[in-house]
């Protein structure tokens, strides 16, 4: 599939944004209809359906490119007004890198392969070509869903421009210095102390805490493991492909009467089934274990960033309220320092507020979304153990001269 519309047409495809335990809200309905890839560049097409008035229409639809996304995801976490809020974490770039390599060398035309390995590597690359599409789209409908669907984000006057403004966003790409510039943040928002070296008398936010940090690591500990667990079955549905076709090819080498030559063919046959069955296996297992991972590995940063966020409040609130003190004392900028102290503590009580709402809705949606994933996925593997079972079931029947059931 290249250049094509993005559809799931099968079970192994389906349930692109349930990995995130989403509230349907029939006055906000937002879906990614389809995509289009234009070598390098993604165009998502972005359909909205909605009763509520600001709207121009109530049924209309956008492209978008994955830098649009960015480019409204960095000015909600820029937004002061939304620091008490877990903000989505932003949908990864698309990559094809796997499926461009493998693609150049089906072009190179090497000599080397058989007409039947050639059709493999091709299946092969339509297949991870699917795959990596699909998942892409998954990821930039969940962050929208995730928008639209939160009381407070859905009323952002960008997230409007973004559903409805029919032309470009203008959203160019960063220049090498403004690149350096936001790793350097990001550095410095690694390495920032002030959440770790903050001492909280909120018992609620203590145990946040220490959960959030312990849950980053576990579940990157957790992501990698399921990584490598992926790139093996996946390894174990190319060897099958490839031990199919040369079984069939070894088959063909005989005579059409010779038994060896028709064991042989029909070995490579059930091999290459099995292949199937193995693949629909290993897209499940990336889809319902590693893709949950690796986005709530994202999401659970973006939990830490929330609270950060709030101690920065507090220690806001701290220092102008020594302020306070020290103008009283001085007698001077009193009421300016008041009006500041104020200020800081309401929105320090504010942050605090919607935080602990936030993270408790975090837990909630995070286990649902485990919950459910784990459920699928060990159907999935039952489904495919019986599947496993018929098939080498029926080629020891056919070997054996007695007739499949």
């Amino acid at each position: 599939m290249l250049a094509e519309d993005v559809k799931p047409d099968s079970e192994e495809q389906s349930e692109p944004t349930k990995t995130v335990d989403l509230n349907r809200d029939d006055a906000l309905q937002i879906s990614i209809a389809d995509a289009l890839n234009e070598q390098d560049i993604v165009k998502f097409t972005v359909h909205t359906k909605t009763s509520l008035e600001r709207f121009q229409k109530r049924d209309f639809q956008v492209t978008r490119q994955h830098e649009e996304f960015v480019w409204l995801h960095d000015r909600l976490v820029e937004d002061p007004d939304y620091a008490g809020l877990l903000i989505p974490p932003c949908p990864p770039k698309p990559d094809f890198s796997q499926s461009h390599g493998k693609l150049a060398k089906l072009q190179a035309g090497d000599s080397s392969m058989t007409p039947e390995e050639i059709e493999k590597l091709k299946q092969e690359i339509q297949g991870e070509y699917l795959a990596a599409f699909q998942k892409t789209v998954a990821m930039h409908e969940v962050f929208l869903l995730r928008l639209v669907t939160h009381p407070i984000f859905r009323e952002n006057a960008r997230l409007q421009a973004f559903l409805e403004f029919q032309d470009d966003l203008a959203c160019k790409s960063k220049s090498r210095t403004e690149r350096a510039g936001n790793y350097l943040k990001s550095l410095a928002k690694n390495f920032d102390s002030s959440l770790a070296n903050f001492k909280e008398a909120d018992e609620f936010f203590e145990d946040q805490r220490s959960f959030v940090t312990r849950y980053i690591n576990m579940i990157k500990d957790a992501k990698t493991k399921c990584g490598n667990k992926v790139q093996r079955r996946q390894q174990l549905v190319a060897a099958l492909g490839r031990v199919g076709v040369a079984e069939t090819h070894l088959g063909h080498m005989y005579p059409v009467e010779n038994r060896v030559g028709e064991i042989l063919r029909q070995v490579g046959d059930f091999t290459g089934k099995a292949q199937t069955i193995e693949k629909k296996l290993a897209a499940k297992e990336d889809l319902k274990l590693l893709d949950l991972l690796v986005y709530y590995a994202a999401d659970a940063v973006a939990a830490r960033e929330l609270m950060m966020r709030r101690v920065k409040a507090l220690q806001e609130q701290d220092r102008s309220a020594k302020a306070l003190v020290k103008a009283q004392a001085s007698g001077k900028k009193v009421l300016e320092s008041q009006d500041a102290a104020k200020a800081a503590e309401e929105r320090a009580v504010e942050i605090s507020k919607s935080a602990k709402e936030e993270l408790n809705t975090f837990k909630k949606r995070r286990v649902a979304a485990f919950r459910k994933g784990i459920v699928q996925y060990t159907q999935t593997q039952m489904r495919q153990a019986q599947e496993q079972y018929r098939l080498w079931k029926g080629l020891l029947g056919e070997l054996k001269g007695e007739p499949v059931e």
